[in-house]
């Protein structure tokens, strides 16, 4: 205030300082009512408002007060940057110092330390003639839920998207990689998807199938299975291993099994069929074996039970008619009735034999035995009887040994050769193949056997063939194309029983028109080959005495005659007890044992037995027309000497006692 000097300056001076005084009073007038202006219009504001001065909070609204929960007077004078929340703070802070006004975001602490989301907007302004920072804080706390409510939704949207996806990829895959054909047919039969096992069975792509029907399905079978799908698609009945037959681009004729149900669209509509075919061509194939199997057993049961009596019966025949001819020379002029007596009796035993081969009951004297040798035989024996048929032989050079009974094997070569030449009346070729074969699982399990090295012996002829039909039915005892007089339809049934007694298999493949060609498979052996003996027909007579086995009065009463004949004293038994009984009361008397094979109450095989613990040196010659599971070919291995069947001449009996009584035991 300046210094008064006089009345006028005085006067002056008040003036001035009134007129000082006048535009303060205005100044502070105008300032309230910006104070009142300010606050109504904070108030009516839905955000948080205050203004600071480097963080001291100057005045703040009432919104601000609700959302924070401090009262108007403890938040003025406040430090504002306590309201934020510790992590932010240095964020805040680099704000107000350079003056930013862009939109931000942080976290504020409310009075209880609860926290709330917020966004900043802050603009310097001036208030009371100072440079203060006016601050809006926006709630997100709503906005925050609906984001986070949304990101959650987003996410959750992108793993259903990705769960279907992967759902849609799987359902591809399971469909694409199914071994099962699987097809795809909507309400009006039109097919719409095929997957590649589709293609793989029966060649067709989904662009050849037809709109109107389904190529592959047999027009005798098209009707029923359309009314089938019907009844699938209007009535929902699915249907599970339906068998029947559909064709293959080709032209083969397959056996599937068939799957039928109803699928439905996202609404839950029936949207067309869903079929699933599955090829049971091999399964089927099995299904025949192992039926053939058990139908061979069956009727070789029968046909071994009749061959026993028929051997037995036939051993009497031959026993008197041995008797008779060893008195008769070429000239008697009996002796020619005589003779043909034999030759039927021959015949009639060589039909025992083919019962016994579908028996699979005559594997007697199993040898080791070169199969190139056995078949080279053969092929001379029957080149020398049908010459109008020229035989081809292409033999493996390596060693074909095979654990087999050699007349056997015979018997299946002649009765295979023999139906090549029937199949060629007016001549023809036959092909005889041998060779060593590695077979796996999958081709040795539909036959039942296990797998391994394996000899293969080929026949194939340039005959007329066979249609399907008689092909499935050729192993059938007594089956016969031929006319009633002309075959007994026990040969190739015989074949199949000898071979699957020798833990083997045959299989045979034929056209019409093209010749058939049957494989012979034998489990190989590492053993070394014997050689068949060469036996002299004639009568070896002899001396000692021989105990004489059997169940048949008749069989004792024949034999005995036959035996004494020949020199020899006999000791007879009706069974294996009383032989054993005989044998412990006069072993020291006994020079051989005859040993019916087939016999009640104790077998040949367990009489056999305790006669080796009663003499482990006894010599024991079996016999018989009939063997069970491989019985004869056992007891053989355990120590009998040898062998001779049902029904014998005297001349074979005579060869074979001598043989027996002359051999070396056998430990």
């Amino acid at each position: 205030m300046p210094e008064i000097s006089s009345d006028h300056n005085l006067k002056q001076q008040i003036k001035a300082l009134e007129n000082e005084v006048r535009m303060l009073k205005k100044n502070e007038a105008g300032l309230s009512l910006d104070k009142k202006r300010f606050r109504q219009l904070n108030e009516l504001s839905f955000s948080g408002i205050f203004i600071h001065d480097n963080r001291v909070v100057l005045e703040c609204n009432s919104e601000l007060c609700r959302m924070t929960g401090y009262d108007h007077d403890e938040i003025v004078g406040f430090d504002g940057l306590k309201l934020c929340a510790t992590e932010f703070r240095n964020q805040v802070i680099k704000k107000i110092q350079t003056g930013d006004e862009k939109p931000y975001e942080i976290i504020v602490l409310k009075k209880d330390k609860s926290r709330i989301p917020v966004e900043i907007h802050a603009k310097n302004i001036s208030y009371n003639g100072r440079n203060v920072r006016a601050v809006e804080l926006r709630d997100m706390s709503e906005r925050k839920k609906a984001e986070d409510a949304l990101k959650r939704s987003r996410v959750r949207y992108r793993q259903l998207y990705k769960d279907a996806h992967k759902a849609e990829e799987l359902y591809q895959s399971l469909l694409n990689s199914s071994a099962d054909a699987i097809i795809l047919i909507d309400p009006g039969f039109k097919v719409h998807f095929v997957n590649p096992a589709f293609t793989n069975i029966f060649g067709w792509v989904l662009a050849e199938m037809d709109d109107d029907k389904l190529l592959y399905i047999p027009k005798p079978l098209k009707q029923p299975f359309y009314n089938l799908m019907i009844k699938v698609l209007e009535l929902d009945h699915p249907i599970h291993g339906f068998e029947t037959q559909r064709y293959t681009k080709d032209g083969r004729l397959l056996d599937v099994s068939i799957s039928i149900s109803r699928y439905l669209d996202h609404a839950g509509e029936a949207a067309g069929i869903l079929l699933i075919l599955r090829d049971i061509s091999d399964a089927k194939r099995y299904q025949w074996h192992m039926e053939q199997a058990q139908k061979m057993e069956s009727l070789g049961t029968l046909a071994g039970g009749v061959a026993h009596d028929f051997n037995n019966l036939l051993m009497g025949i031959q026993g008197r008619l041995s008797l008779l001819m060893l008195n008769k020379n070429n000239n008697d002029p009996e002796f020619k009735h005589l003779k043909e007596i034999e030759d039927y009796i021959i015949r009639a035993a060589d039909l025992t034999q083919q019962m016994l081969g579908i028996a699979r009951s005559g594997k007697y004297e199993v040898k080791p035995t070169d199969i190139n040798e056995l078949t080279k035989t053969q092929n001379r024996m029957f080149g020398r009887t049908r010459k109008e048929i020229t035989i081809h032989e292409e033999f493996d050079g390596n060693r074909l040994i095979a654990e087999v009974d050699q007349r056997q094997i015979d018997q299946v070569l002649l009765n295979l050769y023999v139906n090549a030449s029937h199949a060629m009346p007016d001549g023809g070729d036959l092909y005889i193949r041998t060779s060593n074969e590695i077979l796996d699982q999958e081709m040795t399990a539909p036959h039942n056997v296990e797998p391994g090295k394996y000899i293969k012996i080929s026949v194939t002829d340039t005959g007329i063939g066979m249609e399907k039909s008689i092909l499935k039915r050729i192993f059938e005892p007594f089956f016969s194309t031929k006319q009633r007089g002309h075959g007994t339809g026990l040969g190739l049934a015989s074949v199949y029983g000898i071979i699957k007694n020798h833990d083997g298999f045959i299989t045979v493949y034929s056209e019409k028109g093209k010749g058939t060609t049957f494989n012979l498979f034998l489990p190989a052996s590492t053993l070394e080959a014997e050689q068949e003996k060469i036996i002299n027909m004639g009568i070896f007579e002899g001396e000692g005495t021989i105990l004489l086995v059997d169940d048949e009065e008749m069989i004792r009463n024949i034999s005995e005659e036959m035996i004494q004949v020949l020199g020899y004293s006999v000791i007879t038994a009706k069974d294996g007890r009383e032989a054993i009984d005989t044998y412990s009361a006069q072993k020291e008397q006994i020079d051989l044992v005859i040993l019916d094979l087939i016999m009640p109450g104790l077998g040949g095989g367990d009489t056999f037995d305790q006669l080796k613990l009663i003499n482990p040196d006894v010599k024991v010659l079996l016999s018989s027309g009939y063997s069970i599971d491989g019985q004869a070919s056992s007891i053989i291995k355990r120590g009998c000497q040898g062998f001779i069947q049902k029904p014998f001449s005297i001349q074979a009996l005579s060869q074979k006692i001598s043989q027996t009584i002359k051999s070396e035991h056998v430990s």
